[in-house]
């Protein structure tokens, strides 16, 4: 065999050889891919079915948009109902009665609004004006629309079985001579708020004051805020309202720090449901991370459900994954926010029969 042949063969030994190291190192790199690839489906499967990562905000904000809808309830403890996924809710306002809930939520690319029944789940599309609104009872509004909003502005009771919106005027315009510096005579007003059908005070800031044919005669109806009363005390415009022996229905905040259930049996607060008796927590918070806190806590009270079965929280502001730090600000912003659900945290059973004490 000569040199030449040789070195022939040696060539194409060596070119297999390279062929199939460089084959080899094919696979290696696509297996480690696939590896990969498996692993972070592993990861998006076990997150979506709630096996790890509930309290991850990173894997919210990585996943929970994409995860099938029927795995939505997995993600949380057996005490959470999620009302609205976080994906799509935008916000919502509460009844005091807990029977009536209006939402507005993200669909497809657009906002829809609807008023939710809590007691048969039936949605029923309906739309507010952007402004303050806020629940009188279940059927009527006191709501604020700010001008300039392509709306007729102003104040008004919205009735929402109709659509129907009806003026309401501050009392300094009502009777302006009732007024003096600015402060209302409290003498003239307990008046006037007798002779009204129904009387409101929202979060001890507004009187709203109706009268039974607010539909034909709008102009009798009024609203008087905190601030025509003297004094600083928080809770003077109650205090007025009990002094002067006027019946009121009382509306609380749209995230009140704390809410007794309807029967009265349990309070709701941020950190979980009590027994009002005793101060005993039965149910713990749910936090969307262990890690996150505001200065309001976590999910925040938004009132108890009509039947004293629950509690409806959202949060105040959605938790922050990534803060934006500016050099010589005291102040950070957030970067990316990660969206939360409109969830209800469930009485335990056992304490809802009413044959069986706690």
């Amino acid at each position: 065999m000569g040199f030449e042949h040789k070195l022939s063969i040696r060539k194409i030994l060596q070119s297999e050889t390279s062929y199939m190291t460089k084959q080899q190192r094919n696979r290696v790199w696509l297996a480690r891919f696939a590896m990969l690839i498996g692993f972070g489906f592993l990861v998006y499967i076990g997150y979506c079915w709630g096996l790890w990562g509930r309290h991850s905000l990173l894997l919210q904000y990585l996943f929970q948009c994409s995860c099938p809808a029927a795995s939505t309830e997995a993600r949380y403890p057996d005490e959470v109902e999620v009302i609205v996924p976080a994906c799509q809710y935008v916000s919502s306002i509460l009844t005091p009665s807990g029977r009536i809930m209006y939402v507005q939520e993200i669909s497809g690319n657009s906002n829809s609004t609807y008023l939710l029944n809590l007691q048969s789940q039936e949605k029923i599309p309906f739309f507010i004006p952007e402004g303050s609104p806020r629940f009188l009872t279940d059927d009527l509004l006191f709501l604020w629309v700010d001008c300039g909003k392509g709306y007729e502005c102003g104040y008004f009771i919205l009735d929402r079985n109709t659509g129907k919106q009806y003026p309401i005027r501050n009392f300094v315009f009502l009777q302006p001579d009732a007024y003096t510096y600015n402060l209302v005579s409290v003498e003239i007003l307990a008046d006037y708020l007798r002779e009204a059908e129904n009387v409101f005070l929202i979060d001890d800031d507004i009187i709203v004051a109706i009268v039974s044919d607010f539909r034909t005669s709008p102009e009798r109806n009024f609203f008087v805020v905190q601030g025509a009363f003297a004094g600083y005390d928080s809770d003077r415009v109650k205090r007025f309202l009990r002094n002067n022996n006027i019946n009121y229905i009382y509306v609380p905040d749209r995230f009140p720090d704390e809410a007794l259930s309807p029967d009265g049996r349990f309070i709701a607060r941020s950190d979980g449901i009590y027994v009002a008796t005793t101060n005993q927590k039965i149910v713990e918070e749910y936090s969307s991370s262990k890690y996150y806190q505001s200065s309001r806590g976590y999910f925040q009270v938004r009132g108890w459900t009509y039947d004293n079965t629950g509690v409806i929280y959202s949060t105040f502001q959605p938790p922050c994954l990534f803060k934006k730090i500016s050099l010589g600000v005291d102040e950070t912003g957030c970067f990316k926010m990660v969206s939360q659900p409109l969830l209800k945290l469930k009485v335990p059973d056992k304490y809802l029969l009413p044959t069986q004490s706690p």
